[in-house]
């Protein structure tokens, strides 16, 4: 029988990194390039704000930084970063910034390579398909809708409407009950080590990671995939494998 099949957005299936790089580089042009106290090259905007976005999730994840937080701080210490002093502009500057990258962002349909054709054959085969996702709720539907994934998935499971984030169990415990499966009848597939793997082995769920870098690392894994085409040819079926 097939399984239940919770799927990680980002990075797995949409296209994180094309999608955000491409909003980063219109508002810079529409609201930084001007700004700036001496020429900055958007490549360089692109690096440093990826850095403190990096360092900003870390915190968010932790709880230590709320969401209204996070948006225009990531872009405060951006410019910051880049030369921009202490003021008023700047900080209205960070605002604008963190507002433009959430209306842009969101809406860019790009897809990891093989990610439509991998649902629809996975629809194909019956098996169950979910989202279960640290990004917020307003902007996870807009990906999901733009970007043409969304007819294939019964629900999208965010840690907003949750309350909780992966790899906390009780977002992987919620997600199921809502969507009437069980560990032992699911699999979990996701590019973040911890917050996917870890958090859904913990649980009872098989846990395949999509780790297109071949990244080293210790972890016990009960499948790991290069390219989301391979999810084709795993076992995904009820109670296919015991768990390591």
């Amino acid at each position: 029988m097939a399984a239940d099949l919770f799927f990680d957005l980002d990075r797995t299936l949409w296209d994180f990194d094309r999608n955000s790089r491409e909003a980063l580089r219109l508002i810079f042009e529409e609201h930084a390039r001007s700004e700036m106290p001496e020429p900055v090259s958007v490549d360089a905007f692109i690096r440093v704000y990826e850095r403190e976005n990096e360092r900003c999730w870390a915190s968010y994840q932790a709880g230590q930084m709320t969401q209204a937080e996070l948006r225009p701080t990531r872009f405060r210490r951006t410019l910051e970063a880049l030369g921009l002093e202490a003021s008023a502009v700047r900080e209205e500057l960070a605002h604008a910034l963190g507002r433009a990258y959430v209306e842009r962002s969101p809406f860019l349909p790009h897809l990891i390579p093989g990610a439509m054709e991998l649902v629809e054959q996975l629809r194909g085969k019956g098996h169950r398909l979910f989202i279960i996702t640290n990004g917020f709720e307003e902007v996870q539907h807009i990906k999901m809708e733009h970007s043409g994934l969304k007819p294939h998935f019964e629900a999208v499971f965010t840690s907003d409407a949750l309350g909780h984030k992966k790899p906390a169990p009780e977002a992987f415990h919620a997600s199921l009950r809502a969507a009437a499966s069980r560990p032992e009848d699911a699999v979990m597939i996701g590019d973040d080590l911890v917050c996917d793997v870890v958090g859904a082995r913990r649980v009872g769920m098989r846990a395949v990671h999509f780790n297109p870098k071949a990244q080293a690392h210790r972890e016990q894994v009960w499948r790991t995939v290069t390219d989301l085409g391979q999810i084709l040819h795993l076992p995904l079926t009820r109670h296919s494998a015991s768990m390591p």
